[in-house]
């Protein structure tokens, strides 16, 4: 059946480093497209190259109630924009490598490239085992085996 997600973000403010005090505060997205809500995705943050632009963070999968998703999202820090870098899509409309859909995997940075790698997680009942990276530069998803 279908399960209740939600589509929103939240950030910890630490407000004092001396009190410890810190809030919660629901972010706004600035941007009108943005990634439809869903479960157990993760969210990951990334330093790219480019100066003028701040901590990133990647949303990679997740579940949305009924399917299993694989799409790739960006959110900038500083503006709260999304912006959409891979849709989501069953297979991919090439011979580019692309993830099942899957949620509960992890995902760790390495920030050399910038990159967020990924391992297993559950699509359609089946536990999943495979180790992929996806480059932030190159919008492209390497296997490693």
């Amino acid at each position: 059946g279908h399960q209740n997600v939600l589509g929103d973000l939240w950030m910890l403010r630490c407000d004092s480093a001396a009190t410890g005090t810190a809030s919660w505060e629901l972010v706004a997205p600035s941007s009108e497209l943005t990634p439809t809500a869903r479960a157990a995705a993760t969210l990951s943050p990334v330093s790219l190259s480019d100066s003028a632009r701040p901590l990133v963070l990647l949303l990679l999968g997740g579940h949305d109630g009924e399917s299993c998703l694989n799409d790739v999202w960006l959110f900038d820090t500083r503006t709260a924009a999304w912006t959409m870098l891979l849709p989501h899509t069953a297979q991919a409309a090439d011979a580019s490598v692309r993830p099942d859909g899957r949620f509960g995997h992890s995902a760790i940075t390495h920030n050399s490239n910038p990159e967020v790698v990924i391992f297993g997680g559950l699509a359609d009942k089946v536990y999943l085992n495979d180790v992929l990276s996806f480059s932030v530069g190159t919008r492209q998803w390497t296997l490693h085996e």
